[in-house]
């Protein structure tokens, strides 16, 4: 990170000595003061887009109807904005205009919250024009100016507002709070997709759980009804550790037990969350076993059970399921003594389908100690069993 504050300056200074106003701005100032650290550097400017690009040889104009390029220097990034006002939004997300202004108190005062709207100048000096500073040091989460005006410009900044409780432990102050209330339903036309990237955001954080109970409070979970049962229920039960997937399928079990189609999980995310779901309904009031275990691999046990345990302490299985799969003979066919191919090289066999059929038993007999991991004896077992099969085939003819 300190190599890039350090190009971070050098884009400012450039920016002051041809005239221009230029300051670090929002999460990364805030997260600074916190003496945290942040990826993205945000800068924001009084030169217009054409004016960036002419002091910069490597731009690309990333988004210059709301006056942003990207600035490249020194194998870094950084977003570059002109001091902006918004318009009216009728959709909840996005103003439906932008102007420009040379102004920076114009443009801290469009932004969210107050400990979002910070600025620092190359010399590390803080412009703080709205109490940020103090909200910060007191875990405050505040917006600027009216709340509820705030909230209709953009919709999303209702989540955002407990993705900043889960990652920092603020409290939502009053009004904000009130202001949350009063145009949740807003949040109806934010799409699934930036839904799913906040609620990553917030199961993944330390105070998560603190979230969970002010969203349950403000009433936004009856906006959000795949993970409304859910979070209300984490909210009563207090801190759980789960991730993401292990969330989804808690609230979509406690909910109609449907993954929400309009939610655009990737397929690997969808399809663990339907594991989880259908090993955790399974394990539900039965224990776990050797065959559990090793079918579904010790990440999806633990998963299910992590479910399973947040809905019911006493279901916790934990240490047997690790224990199941530290003492397993085998974690995988090809760990088998005896496989495929030499099924193949010691018997006149090619059906594909009855061959696959040994190797399931063969991994039964494994896994259920009947059999040891050894080539002879499954080699035996195997001949055994072809040997069977023919008794039984020559039987019916």
């Amino acid at each position: 990170m300190q190599d890039d504050l350090e190009t971070g300056k050098k884009v400012l200074r450039t920016l002051n000595e041809n005239g221009h106003q230029a300051y670090f701005v929002g999460g990364f100032v805030r997260d600074f003061l916190l003496g945290g650290r942040s990826s993205d550097i945000d800068i924001t400017t009084s030169a217009t887009p054409d004016e960036v690009t002419r002091l910069f040889p490597g731009t690309k104009a990333t988004g210059v109807k709301y006056g942003t390029v990207t600035v490249f220097l020194d194998q870094h990034s950084f977003e570059v904005t002109t001091f902006r006002t918004d318009g009216e939004s009728k959709d909840a997300r996005h103003p439906d205009e932008v102007g420009f202004t040379r102004s920076l108190e114009i443009d801290l005062e469009r932004r969210d919250f107050t400990v979002n709207a910070l600025a620092m100048d190359a010399d590390g000096t803080i412009r703080d024009l709205f109490g940020g500073r103090a909200d910060l040091e007191n875990k405050i989460l505040r917006a600027i100016g009216d709340p509820e005006r705030r909230f209709r410009e953009d919709a999303l900044r209702i989540l955002r507002a407990f993705r900043f409780v889960a990652k920092l432990d603020f409290t939502i102050e009053p009004s904000t709070f009130a202001g949350i209330r009063a145009h949740r339903d807003l949040l109806e036309g934010v799409s699934g997709e930036r839904v799913l990237t906040e609620l990553k955001y917030i199961v993944r954080s330390p105070y998560a759980a603190k979230a969970y109970a002010a969203m349950a409070a403000s009433g936004v979970l009856d906006y959000l009804s795949p993970i409304s049962a859910g979070v209300r229920f984490l909210a009563v039960r207090g801190p759980f550790k789960l991730s993401f997937e292990e969330f989804a399928a808690l609230c979509f079990m406690l909910g109609d037990k449907k993954i929400p189609p309009h939610w655009r999980f990737s397929n690997r995310e969808r399809e663990a969350i339907r594991k989880i779901m259908d090993l955790a309904d399974v394990t539900e009031a039965d224990p776990f076993d050797v065959l559990l275990v090793y079918v579904n691999g010790l990440d999806l046990c633990l998963a299910a059970n992590a479910v399973n345990r947040a809905i019911d302490p006493a279901r916790d299985q934990e240490d047997a399921i690790r224990a199941m799969h530290a003492a397993l003979p085998i974690h995988k066919t090809c760990e088998l003594a005896f496989k495929g191919d030499d099924i193949l090289a010691s018997t006149p066999l090619r059906d594909a389908r009855v061959i696959g059929g040994i190797i399931d038993d063969l991994i039964y007999q494994v896994i259920t100690g009947r059999l040891q991991n050894e080539y002879t004896q499954l080699r035996e077992h195997t001949l055994s069993l072809i040997r069977r099969m023919g008794e039984r085939h020559d039987g019916r003819n």
